[in-house]
This record gives C-alpha cells, sequence and structure tokens, in this order.
C-alpha cells in the first residue's frame, strides 16, 4: 500500500492534499510543516512518495528532496506549487511528476498511478538483483555450453581456469574444458575458495598444495594436480592473507 509524506508550511494546503489523498484511498499519509519534521518524518517512516511545495522557510522543497534522495530507500518526488517557474530544475532534481496549486481529484489520480507503476518497476528490479545475488551465492555448478549440450561441473572438483587463446578454461580433476566466460564473469560467479591470482589465472584455494617462492619477490602455486599456475605481484598480499600465511621473523 502507498505511502505518503505531504510537505508544505500552509496548513490548508496540507489539508487540501490529505483530503484529495484519502479520497483517491491512501490510508499512510505523514504531514510535515517545516524541512527539519519533513526530514525526520522520512527517516522514521521511509514513505514511497514525496509531494513537497517549492517554496519554504529554511530548506526549500528542492532542497528537501535533494536531502531524501540520499536515503537507501529514497521516496519518489512530486513537487507541488503556485508557480510553473521552477518546473525544469524540479525534473532536473529527480522528480516523476509536477502539480500546479490548486491540485485537482483528476491530476493527482494521474500521478498516484505514475508512482504506483515507478514503485512496481522498482520493486522488479531489486528482485532481479536479489535474484543474481543469491544464485551467486549459493551456486554449486558451473554450467559449461558446449556445441550440442550444456555440462555442469560442480563447483568443489573445480582445480583452476585459465586465460588463453581468446578463451577461458576450466580445469577439474577430469579434464579441461572451454568455456564461453571471461575471467572476470567466473570471478564473480565462483564464491570462497576462489581467487584471482594472476591475470589469466582463477584457483580453487582448496586445492593448493604448495607456494613456491622463486625468488626476487616471484610465487608460484603447485595445485594438487601438480599443475603450476604463477602469481601476480600485486596478488600476493591477498594470496598470503586468504591462505593465512604467516611467517615467525627471521632471527
Amino acid at each position: 500500500m502507498l505511502s505518503v509524506l505531504i510537505v508544505d508550511d500552509e496548513p490548508l494546503a496540507l489539508a487540501h492534499l490529505r483530503r484529495l489523498l484519502t479520497g483517491q484511498g491512501v490510508r499512510e499519509i505523514h504531514e510535515a510543516e517545516t524541512a527539519a519534521r519533513a526530514l525526520q518524518l522520512a527517516e522514521d517512516s521511509h514513505p514511497d512518495l514525496l509531494m513537497v511545495d517549492i517554496q519554504m522557510p529554511g530548506l526549500d522543497g528542492m532542497q528537501i528532496a535533494t536531502a531524501l534522495t540520499q536515503m537507501d530507500s529514497a521516496p519518489l518526488v512530486v513537487f507541488v506549487t503556485g508557480y510553473s517557474d521552477y518546473a525544469i530544475e524540479a525534473f532536473e532534481h529527480g522528480a516523476i511528476d509536477y502539480l500546479l496549486k490548486p491540485v485537482s481529484s483528476d491530476r493527482l489520480a494521474k500521478t498516484l498511478v505514475r508512482s504506483q507503476e515507478r514503485l512496481a518497476d522498482r520493486h522488479l528490479r531489486e528482485q532481479a538483483r536479489h535474484r543474481v545475488v543469491e544464485e551467486t551465492q549459493i551456486l554449486t555448478r558451473l554450467p559449461i555450453r558446449t556445441e550440442s549440450a550444456v555440462r555442469l561441473i560442480r563447483v568443489d572438483q573445480i582445480v583452476s581456469a585459465t586465460a588463453r587463446e581468446k578463451r577461458v578454461f576450466v580445469l577439474t580433476r577430469d579434464g579441461e574444458f572451454r568455456t564461453y566466460y571471461t575471467l572476470s564473469q567466473l570471478e564473480k560467479l565462483l564464491p570462497e575458495p576462489f581467487l584471482r591470482v594472476h591475470d589469466s589465472h582463477l584457483v580453487n584455494l582448496d586445492m593448493v598444495k604448495e607456494l613456491l617462492l622463486l625468488g626476487n619477490h616471484a610465487y608460484e602455486i603447485c595445485l594438487l594436480d601438480d599443475s603450476h599456475v604463477p602469481v601476480g605481484r600485486t596478488r600476493y598480499a591477498e594470496l598470503q592473507r586468504r591462505l593465512g600465511l604467516k611467517f615467525p621473523a627471521q632471527p
């Protein structure tokens, strides 16, 4: 259900908007006559929609809207004013509508429909983002497309991934598979214990058998399958941290 915060320093204007909103079926309505009260109510109630007058003492409506759009759950913004001069600036501030006083019931109805559509679209986008995060977090099998099928490789069986010949190859104990992923995509898809140790290599840290010190600040990893992977100099510190390598100082 839509929640609305209306902000105006004129009590009669607030009362008029409240009557119109109630007539449109809006049940959760918050009112503020000052910027300070508006900011406090927004923080406490997290409204879906802010309807704010532009000309107000202290912070004006534009400044209030700017402050509230910095919130994590920022409300949609509609400016309600007796002046048409600020329309361009209002939309530059991200307003979804600009209403001239006195606001009519029909005009308000259109604004509320637009608000509901925007909120529904925002909700769908947030759901999509959450699904991507959840799928990334619980990924247990990596799909690899071949010419005639999709092979599902258990993530815990992946030893490493290497970029070469303009392709990325995933190495498992059962063999090597050419993929259509980039290393950057795999870096996002594969959860811990995977780590990008080189511009061309991503490894499963559970498959590390040895860390080889080659001298002159050069390092190499030996994996359980006895394959060797170079370690980029800029990535060594993170590898050392993830492996929990803490050596005592030399006497």
